[in-house]
């Protein structure tokens, strides 16, 4: 039976996205200002989703609006984890978190309990270890884009580390993800889209691997960043387009 949430919460949830915005204007006109204020905006975040799980019983991911609000938290706890001042960096991954959480308000907000196929531990292992992934390759774009600016190797670095996590992260969503599979559709893979979409990205991101062994493109320092770059654009059509624009996935949110 669904119930209203909690008028805490919904001041949490407000509190979250003015201060990811206050950090962002920070960000562009102070840019050392603005971590402070997304740990704040992330800490009053994290409660806010805390206060629904606990007030369902279960891990607060079982609808488009706890969807689109964990995939912002996701980006402001990466940014923290990230940290770095430049305005193109910081201000895009904050930009993301904005976008992700004024999404999640245009969904209803009530507390629903999760139906049967979700009361697995499959499906919290999961979920998180995918937003998470998203949230470094949003990173590794966002690494890609400053290199692209400055040229400073220090940028190719972080869109290699941000992008192999983030494939680490994705290998065991995918694992996790096939055995929750298993117990609610009967099978580890399915001609669904979002599976199929998972499967893409995997491999795209595999390739980051690929060019740091080869030889005769790891000398080519644009590709790397250009990957990450049209990696964010799958990333969206992996999350977004699977859910809203290809119909009949059983993933859908």
């Amino acid at each position: 039976m669904p119930m209203a949430q909690p008028s805490w919460i919904t001041i949490a949830f407000h509190a979250a996205g003015a201060l990811y915005l206050l950090a962002l204007v920070a960000v562009l006109f102070w840019p050392r200002g603005g971590r402070l204020l997304t740990a704040a905006g992330a800490a009053a975040h994290l409660a806010g989703m805390v206060g629904r799980g606990w007030a369902v019983a279960f891990f607060p991911l079982t609808n488009k609006y706890e969807s689109f609000s964990a995939a912002s938290l996701a980006l402001a706890l990466v940014l923290l984890a990230t940290w770095h001042h430049r305005r193109l960096y910081a201000g895009t991954l904050l930009a993301l978190s904005i976008a992700a959480l004024a999404a999640s308000v245009t969904f209803p907000s009530e507390i629903t309990p999760p139906p049967p196929l979700m009361r697995t531990i499959w499906y919290p292992l999961h979920i998180p270890l995918s937003f998470l992934a998203y949230a470094l390759w949003a990173a590794a774009a966002a690494s890609g884009a400053s290199w692209l600016l400055d040229r400073d190797r220090r940028w190719l670095q972080a869109v290699d580390r941000n992008a192999l996590l983030g494939l680490g992260l994705w290998s065991g969503a995918m694992v996790c993800g096939g055995v929750w599979g298993v117990l609610a559709w009967g099978a580890y893979f399915l001609w669904d889209p979002k599976v199929i979409w998972s499967v893409i990205l995997w491999i795209h991101y595999a390739m980051f691997v690929h060019v740091r062994l080869t030889p005769s493109v790891r000398s080519v320092t644009w590709l790397r960043p250009a990957l990450a770059l049209v990696g964010l654009v799958w990333v969206l059509v992996a999350y977004v387009g699977t859910s809203f624009f290809f119909g009949g996935s059983s993933h859908a949110f």
